[in-house]
C-alpha cells in the first residue's frame, strides 16, 4: 500500500508536464495553470510568476502558430521530504514547428521541467525547453 502516494506523485508530476507542454504547443493561457508562484533558478535567484509569464507571452509573440508538436518523456523523478514538500523533475525531447508569416522553423531539442510539491500540489519552478529562455 506504500507505493500508491509514489505512483500518485509520479503521475501528477508526469500529468503536469504533459499539460505544459501541450499548452506550449497551442500557445494556450492555460500554461499558467501549472506555474509555481515562483521560480528558483540556478544562484538561488528566486523570480515571480508574472515574469515568467511575461517571457513566455514574449516566446509565443514571436510566431503565429506552432505546428507539430511531439515530445517524448525520457526521465521522471521525485523526492518527498518533509512537512507534505517535494522536488522532482520531467526530462525528455520535444520539437515543433514555429510559423512565422507563412515561413516555418523547427525548434527541437532536450527539455526538463522542474516541480515542487507543496500545499499537495506539483507546479513548475523551472523551465528548460526549446524556444525558451529567462
Amino acid at each position: 500500500m506504500e507505493e500508491t502516494p509514489a505512483f500518485n506523485n509520479q503521475a501528477d508530476i508526469v500529468n503536469s508536464a504533459i499539460r505544459f507542454i501541450n499548452s506550449w504547443f497551442k500557445q494556450s493561457k492555460a500554461i499558467t495553470n501549472e506555474l509555481n508562484d515562483f521560480f528558483i533558478l540556478p544562484g538561488n535567484k528566486i523570480i515571480g510568476k508574472d515574469v515568467i509569464i511575461g517571457r513566455l507571452k514574449g516566446v509565443f509573440g514571436r510566431s503565429d502558430e506552432y505546428v507539430g508538436g511531439r515530445y517524448d518523456i525520457i526521465d521522471v523523478n521525485f523526492e518527498l521530504m518533509n512537512e507534505g514538500k517535494g522536488m522532482g523533475f520531467v526530462e525528455g525531447v520535444a520539437g515543433y514547428r514555429a510559423v512565422i508569416q507563412k515561413q516555418s522553423k523547427i525548434i527541437s531539442g532536450p527539455f526538463k521541467l522542474y516541480f515542487a510539491l507543496y500545499n499537495g500540489s506539483w507546479k513548475i519552478v523551472n523551465i528548460e525547453f526549446p524556444g525558451f529562455s529567462y
